[in-house]
This record gives structure tokens, C-alpha cells and sequence, in this order.
């Protein structure tokens, strides 16, 4: 079983996945960048800035709920420190316009309440349903396109 103590960085809470920054506080894990999804472990203890937390680096962290045996579980993309079935983070990219984000491993469910934490190298995917936003486009969803000559080609829908 590794159990490591960090200084934290903001506000913890038991069972948030947890990076490092460069001068080795403790932060919500997030999914955004290559050293914020760089887990190093579940905190075991919540506490603020400043408090020593406790972390699950390698061993069944129990606490957890909603998990399916088996599965793996991946740093949300969508909330800092929670952790995802693939579903969930597959979705919640597409529901971006972020060009792509860092695929990391938390650990595998081994009951519907207990996580093996597995931590793995962040990887990251690029956004298939990324869009490119037109100086006329007032949102993500593109009804048309404008072409360089001023004409304009109509998008079909679903």
C-alpha cells in the first residue's frame, strides 16, 4: 500500500484524483494539461490550502460509488478531481471546443464502491467533433459556411 502526505495547494476533498504543480502542492487533477493530468493518487483526507492530505497512490481506495466491476476509471475533463467511466469523458470532449484533452487513467473499479488506483501516463486525444467558429458564427453550431469569395455553402442537419 503507498500512502504519500502533500501540502495542499487549494481545497481538497476525500476522493478527488490529485496532480502536483512544480513546487510539489497538491491540486485537483484535471484533464486540461499534460502536469494537471498527471494523477499521482485519490486523496484519502479533505482539507484546505495548506493541510497536510493524505494520498492512495497504488492500493483499493474505498469511498468511492456508482463504479461497474471491471472498468476503468479516467480523470473527468468536465470537473477537476472526479474521476469517469470512458463514456462519460468520450462525451464530455465531444461536448467541448477544446482541441483535445489528456486521457488519464485513475484506477479500475473492483466493486461498486471500491477503486484499484492504477495511475497511468496522461495521453492525449485530439477532439473528433471539434468546430472551427467563422468571423459571422455566433456559437458552435454552424448552420452554413463562408467560403472566400463571399458565397456561402449551406450545412446539412441531422
Amino acid at each position: 500500500m503507498a500512502i504519500n502526505s502533500f501540502k495542499a495547494g487549494e481545497s481538497i476533498s476525500a476522493g478527488d484524483a490529485v496532480a502536483l504543480n512544480s513546487s510539489g502542492l497538491l491540486f485537483k487533477a484535471n484533464a486540461l494539461e499534460l502536469d494537471t493530468a498527471s494523477v499521482v493518487g485519490v486523496a484519502l483526507d479533505a482539507g484546505s490550502a495548506g493541510a497536510l492530505i493524505r494520498v492512495n497512490a497504488d492500493a483499493i481506495y474505498s469511498g468511492g460509488s456508482g463504479y461497474n466491476p471491471g472498468e476503468y476509471r479516467y480523470l473527468s475533463l468536465l470537473a477537476s478531481g472526479v474521476n469517469v467511466n470512458y463514456s462519460a469523458w468520450a462525451s464530455g470532449l465531444a461536448l467541448t471546443a477544446y482541441e483535445g484533452a489528456y486521457l488519464s487513467i485513475v484506477g479500475r473499479a473492483i466493486t461498486s464502491t471500491k477503486l484499484e488506483v492504477e495511475t497511468s501516463r496522461p495521453l492525449f486525444v485530439n477532439n473528433p467533433t471539434s468546430v472551427f467558429l467563422l468571423e459571422s458564427s455566433a456559437g458552435a453550431i454552424l448552420d452554413a459556411m463562408l467560403q472566400e469569395d463571399g458565397s456561402t455553402i449551406d450545412l446539412e442537419t441531422a
